[in-house]
C-alpha cells in the first residue's frame, strides 16, 4: 500500500509540474517569446519531436520535474559574466519583449497551479467525497486529566465515558465531527443532549 501512495504522490507531483510549466509555455508563446524546449520530466530525453521552433520532450524522470526552455534565458547570465552594459537583442528571445511580458511569463506558472487547484477542488466538491470520522461516543476528560477534578461540565451533566450522543439541541448527531461542530461554537452555553 505504501508503494501505491508513493506512486500516486509522484503522479500528482508530475501533474502539478506539468500544469506549472504549461502555464509558462502558453504565456511565453502569447508574449512572442520562442520556447526552445518543453520537457515533461528531467534527465536524458527518451522521446522528442520538433514542431515549429519548439522541441517537445519526454524525459527519463517523468514525475519529478519538467521545464520550459525559453530562447535567450542565458543571455542575461552571459552579459553579467562578460560585464556587458546590456543584454544582447535577439528576436524572439526572453529579453526582446517588454518587462511586463517577461513578468507575465514567469507569473503564469504559479498562477496556473493556483487556477488548477481551484478547478480540482471544485470538481471534488461537486462529485462529493467521504470523510472518515469516529463514532459520536464520548470520553470524559476527568478520567485522563491528572488534576483530579470532577467538576467538568460533562461530569456535572451526568455523562459517562462511552455514552453516545445522538442529538444536541434537536440537531441529529451521527459522527464525532458532528459532535464537535455542535459543541465548539457554544462555549459556556447550556445545551440539550
Amino acid at each position: 500500500m505504501t508503494i501505491l501512495y508513493i506512486a500516486l504522490g509522484l503522479l500528482g507531483l508530475g501533474v502539478v509540474v506539468f500544469v506549472h510549466e504549461l502555464g509558462h509555455f502558453l504565456a511565453a508563446k502569447a508574449a512572442g517569446i520562442t520556447v526552445e524546449a518543453f520537457s515533461v520530466g528531467w534527465g536524458p530525453k527518451l522521446l522528442s519531436y520538433t514542431k515549429g521552433d519548439t522541441e517537445y520532450r519526454l524525459s527519463l524522470f517523468l514525475f519529478v520535474g519538467g521545464y520550459c526552455k525559453l530562447k535567450g534565458e542565458e543571455l542575461f547570465r552571459h552579459a553579467v559574466e562578460h560585464s556587458e552594459d546590456s543584454v544582447p537583442f535577439e528576436k524572439g528571445s526572453l529579453f526582446s519583449v517588454s518587462p511586463l511580458k517577461r513578468i507575465a511569463t514567469y507569473f503564469a506558472g504559479p498562477s496556473s497551479n493556483f487556477l488548477f487547484a481551484i478547478l480540482v477542488l471544485s470538481i471534488v466538491w461537486l462529485v462529493g467525497f467521504s470523510i472518515r470520522t469516529y463514532d459520536s461516543r464520548i470520553i470524559l476528560l476527568s478520567e485522563y486529566a491528572e488534576d483530579g477534578r470532577t467538576d467538568y461540565p460533562a461530569n456535572l451533566a451526568g455523562l459517562r465515558s462511552g455514552d453516545r450522543i445522538v442529538a444536541i439541541d434537536g440537531r441529529t448527531i451521527e459522527h464525532y465531527r458532528d459532535l464537535q461542530e455542535a459543541i465548539t461554537p457554544n462555549p459556556g452555553r447550556e445545551i440539550t443532549l
